[in-house]
């Protein structure tokens, strides 16, 4: 499958690495926001054809694929524009910042019949299917804790007043809209959508959360998250109930899970990665495309909607508000 790339950033840079990993996928091409971003991107990964911009991308009949690794502000429009092309497109996470919009594509690419892809890479990896298999073994869950923290590198630029595009409030950026979607997602695919949401963030003064938490209420529990880009944090994700405890290394990178039982305090290693998650949803992805899929059942639209309500629930309850959320 012919892949086309639109973003030159880290995440391109982890797509090309698993792709070449992937039987059938091929790199095709590449566009970026700026030409010579795209030139240098395709000359350090040998790929063949450089675009001025996703439209004259779209317009070649080669392109079967998409992956688009753009702002966050610009994934409804990029997306909803590969649809109508009639590409298959995988979009990075999170998906679109608000529901109405992941309801709008996803109604479109049912319509055109094309596949698209919510890439929230963990949805697919092995890890957090063990973890819903093995939810029994803690009994009456009582508690559960989902957080993720990693200092930006480009918080000190911020705090010196260089204003990088981490922080951007017209971008759709922020704690929430990066690190927050993993934790969050983790909850919802674990245990659905929750009866009810509290949430409190620390704002920066360009109107993006650079820390923020919530409680989400289950029947007979809460979960908690927790996100920071100005902090570093070597929590693991913790799942408590009355016969003892699921834990998950990293909500975003899942390499192990193990269950501490509460009685014999005996820590059992239930799962360790052996596979590239990324991959693994590029292998979901093609499979899908070949089987003539409009949703991935690893991570349906449903989900990916459960996903997007509590995310942005939580960030508007924060007062995290994007200009998307002005136009309603």
């Amino acid at each position: 499958m012919r892949f086309g790339i639109v973003g030159t950033n880290f995440i391109s840079d982890r797509f090309v690495s698993s792709a070449v990993k992937t039987d059938g996928a091929e790199l095709y091409g590449v566009t970026s926001g700026h030409y010579e971003n795209a030139a240098a991107f395709a000359e350090k990964y040998a790929i063949p054809h450089i675009y001025s911009s996703l439209q004259e991308m779209l317009s070649d009949d080669q392109i079967e694929a998409v992956y688009l690794a753009t702002p966050n502000s610009m994934h409804y429009e990029q997306t909803l524009q590969c649809i109508e092309a009639g590409k298959h497109v995988m979009t990075e996470k999170p998906f679109t910042p608000a529901v109405r919009q992941a309801e709008q594509l996803f109604a479109a690419a049912e319509r055109k019949h094309v596949y698209v892809h919510d890439a929230l890479v963990p949805m697919y990896g092995e890890g957090i299917r063990v973890m819903k298999q093995e939810l029994k073994r803690c009994g009456r869950i009582r508690r559960a804790v989902f957080s993720i923290s990693q200092y930006s590198s480009r918080f000190d630029a911020y705090l010196e007043g260089r204003n990088p595009t981490t922080f951007r409030r017209e971008l759709c950026n922020g704690a929430w809209m990066d690190l927050g979607v993993y934790a969050l997602s983790c909850a919802a695919a674990l245990f659905g959508k929750p009866g009810q949401i509290l949430a409190v963030s620390q704002l920066l003064d360009t109107g993006t959360d650079v820390t923020s938490s919530a409680f989400l209420r289950y029947e007979g529990f809460d979960a908690v998250i927790t996100c920071s880009k100005a902090a570093l944090s070597e929590m693991t994700c913790e799942i408590g109930g009355e016969n003892g405890t699921l834990i998950l290394d990293h909500p975003n990178r899942t390499g192990k899970v193990w269950f501490t039982d509460r009685r014999t305090k005996e820590k059992t290693l239930l799962f360790e990665a052996h596979q590239d998650d990324f991959v693994l949803q590029l292998e979901d992805f093609i499979e899908n495309v070949q089987n003539g899929r409009t949703e991935s059942e690893r991570l349906p639209h449903a989900l990916t909607l459960d996903i997007i309500g509590i995310l942005e629930t939580c960030r508007k309850q924060s007062g995290v508000i994007y200009p998307c959320d002005e136009e309603e």
